[in-house]
């Protein structure tokens, strides 16, 4: 092997070695990093995203709140057939329905960190009938 390609081998492992380590590091700070990525709670028993994990309790109220005062609007349907209902609070989207149901019979499913609050399944005879958006 000639110097020329020594000194290039040795400049490459240099490199890859540093950029492995300063990859590493801002792996290392991108996991510690406030407000990004999923976190475990071992108390509540699950993961959430963000700060903090919200109570299911909470979050189910709060759904059953504006379930209550919500009202559905016009229907449209999409390119695909797909008819959409919104769930209207005050003039204001909270949510879509996929297949007509009552709001008031509309049961809590699955919830999860949003931009903006939690995203709530609405459940109706164990099918995923839309979704509702609560902030908190």
């Amino acid at each position: 092997m000639n110097t020329k390609h020594m000194i290039h081998s040795k400049l490459l492992s240099a490199v890859t070695v540093g950029v492995l380590v300063v990859g590493l590091g801002g792996l290392a700070i991108a996991q510690r990093a406030p407000g990004f990525g999923w976190r475990y709670n071992s108390g509540s028993g699950g993961y959430y995203s963000g700060q903090e994990a919200v109570a299911p309790e909470k979050v189910e109220a709060a759904a059953k709140a504006v379930l209550a005062k919500a009202k559905k609007g016009t229907p449209w349907s999409s390119p695909r057939g797909v008819t959409h209902t919104p769930i209207l609070m005050d003039s204001e989207i909270v949510g879509q329905l996929w297949e007509d149901a009552d709001l008031t019979k509309l049961q809590i499913g699955s919830f999860w960190a949003g931009g903006f609050g939690q995203k709530v399944e609405l459940v109706s005879g164990k099918r995923v009938v839309g979704m509702l958006w609560v902030r908190g």
